[in-house]
């Protein structure tokens, strides 16, 4: 647990095995100003928290296991992705089924989750508050099952767009017994959410430094997609126009196209699925409809203008050429 750049612990005899991070805030020869230093400790661990003003918090909570991984993307991604709550229930699907926010202030927020593991109408308080001086944001189970879990994470950068996290997972009421058990549940979850994080961090970074694309008129002469008959037969079909890329699909019998980039945070619109006219990004499920470009899931944004799509009447040939004006 850090205490301004301290870690303190009171062992127990009848306690499980963990281990204790201590974080130097000193110069280090990696550059990162902190030195990690991490061994076993035989005791349950006793949280000690300093919050300024001469607060002080503590509490006793079974440490039950600790994943680490080195993750592609910088510490700027890797905080942005902590504080995007929005994007559980859709990038982690398999997780998650629902999330209502409760409350969003700076870098802490509070929501209540909705888990797949849980088949009912059973829901959990959850709360994120991240720390950046101390490089560390701490996940707390308010209410519900699990309540007064916390999942301690801490991230370093070894890299211009590398990371380094050490998450640390603490359950009351854990033994000895069922405490190797809980670790691994909580190991494996989290190697499946950083699966996806890691690839949305990734593709993300990709789009801001093509940033200069997205704003860019979808300019170009036109471009000959081939008979209609082949062009329906390869939709939905990603082409690139004008230096940017665009999907074509069809929605009620008419073909059109929309930016392969979602205007939110630069998700792959390109691979959302099309329903009614109506596109969602798999990302944070902001949907937009292809004809008006507007945000009909309520957030203020739109696509940015697509070429129009027309089939010459005499050859049957499918022509992208620039937007005329917005679509009604």
């Amino acid at each position: 647990m850090l205490v301004k750049g301290r870690t303190a612990t009171d062992p127990s005899r009848d306690a499980e095995f963990h281990h204790l991070i201590i974080f130097d805030h000193e110069p280090s020869t990696s550059g990162d100003g902190v030195h990690v230093r991490r061994f076993p400790v035989q005791g349950r661990i006793n949280m000690v928290l300093r919050m300024g003003d001469g607060i002080r918090f503590e509490r006793r909570i079974p440490h039950v296991g600790t994943y680490r991984r080195e993750l592609n993307a910088s510490i700027e991604r890797l905080y942005e992705n902590t504080l995007d709550w929005e994007h559980l229930p859709y990038l982690h699907r398999s997780s998650f089924r629902r999330i209502e926010l409760v409350e969003a202030v700076g870098d802490r927020w509070r929501a209540w989750v909705w888990p797949q593991a849980r088949k009912d109408s059973a829901r959990i308080m959850i709360e994120l508050a991240l720390d950046r001086a101390c490089r560390r944001w701490i996940t707390t189970t308010i209410e519900g099952s699990g309540a007064g879990t916390e999942i301690w994470t801490h991230a370093f950068a070894v890299g211009e767009r590398r990371c380094d996290v050490v998450v640390d997972f603490f359950a009351p009421g854990a033994t000895p017994e069922t405490a190797p058990g809980l670790g691994k549940f909580y190991v494996d979850l989290y190697k499946r959410l950083y699966d996806e994080d890691e690839a949305m961090m990734i593709e993300r970074q990709l789009q801001l430094d093509r940033a200069h694309e997205h704003d860019r008129p979808a300019s170009g002469d036109r471009l000959n997609l081939g008979q209609l008959d082949e062009v329906r037969r390869r939709l939905p079909l990603t082409v690139e126009f004008g230096g940017r890329r665009f999907r074509v699909v069809e929605a009620g019998g008419e073909l059109l196209a929309h930016a392969a980039v979602c205007p939110h945070l630069l998700g792959p619109l390109g691979e959302g699925e099309v329903r009614d006219g109506i596109v969602e990004c798999p990302w944070h499920g902001y949907r937009f409809d292809l004809r008006t470009l507007e945000c009909v899931s309520g957030a203020n944004c739109r696509l940015s203008p697509s070429p129009d799509v027309s089939i010459d009447a005499a050859t049957s040939e499918v022509i992208l050429t620039p937007p005329r004006s917005p679509r009604p």
